[in-house]
């Protein structure tokens, strides 16, 4: 499995949508719910956490991660000044699947390894300013990684019998086959004589693992892969959709359609204009 769980790893792509270091001696953030990750480290201070029904007070060193859609407040309930690093991010193969629900992650923990932590995320920071394109591209890439390590590693020195979710061997397979080839033909009920298992139950439980259904995990990666492939290449919108395994046109347009909200043709012709424009003076 643990190959398995790299090659997964290796597949997402980690995007730090927003980030920033910040001084409060007030906090009332309530009913907040983000379509990323919300990840908040206090440096200093105090602050609470409430997610449904459970209560955290959050001390210098505690890291909070909020998984997407789910209902938080973030707030203070004194005015001594507290200094939290915070970040939003995605973790996801395909734009389709977050790869760290593979893994069981406690809402809130204690940093491990505090002062590197801290040193890394002001690198980052400092990175994002330079106008040096290469710093800027591949070694923000690398410290945004650097970043996601050393919270799972904290991770796994402190909770390491809860890391690893549950999941039987199977459901890894299905995930990895499904990432491996998305425009192979797929079926419950082929997956159920491959698993010896109710198409029912994997369906089911592959939902309950991934948040998706394994039916609709390989169609957003088929909708993500021809996305790229309309953008970054000439390729016929036939070709494409020989590609991402539609033999035949008004089914792959109608699922892109479906997805997207315009054809294939529309969405080429939309960010061909876009990448043609001049640039603008302001």
């Amino acid at each position: 499995m643990g190959q398995q769980i790299d090659f997964l790893l290796q597949s997402a792509e980690l995007s730090i949508v927003e980030f920033d270091i910040h001084i409060r001696t007030e906090m009332k953030t309530f009913n907040r719910r983000l379509s990323c990750y919300v990840m908040s480290y206090i440096k200093k201070g105090e602050a609470k956490l409430r997610v449904g029904k459970d209560e955290y007070m959050l001390l210098p060193g505690t890291v909070v991660i909020i998984p997407p859609y789910i209902e938080h407040d973030h707030y203070k309930e004194t005015e001594e000044e507290t200094i939290f690093l915070w970040c939003h991010f995605t973790y996801e193969i395909g734009n389709a699947l977050d790869v760290l629900k593979i893994f069981n992650l406690p809402i809130t923990f204690k940093l491990t390894n505090s002062e590197e932590f801290e040193k890394v995320f002001l690198e980052y920071k400092n990175i994002s300013f330079t106008e040096d394109f290469l710093i800027k591209t591949i070694l923000k890439k690398a410290k945004s990684h650097e970043i996601l390590y050393l919270l799972l590693k904290s991770i796994m020195n402190s909770h390491e019998e809860s890391f690893e979710r549950n999941h039987s061997q199977g459901f890894i397979s299905i995930l990895t086959q499904i990432v491996t080839n998305p425009e192979k033909e797929l079926s419950l009920q082929e997956l159920s004589n491959q698993f010896h298992l109710h198409p029912t139950y994997i369906s089911n439980r592959f939902k309950e693992l991934f948040g998706k259904s394994p039916m609709h995990v390989q169609r957003e990666m088929k909708i993500d892969r021809a996305r790229k492939l309309l953008i970054s290449t000439e390729m016929s919108i036939t070709e494409i959709a020989h590609a991402v395994g539609y033999p035949a046109i008004p089914g792959f347009t109608r699922l892109f359609k479906n997805y997207v909200g315009i054809s294939p043709t529309q969405f080429r012709n939309l960010n061909k204009k876009w990448s043609d424009s001049p640039p603008v003076n302001i």
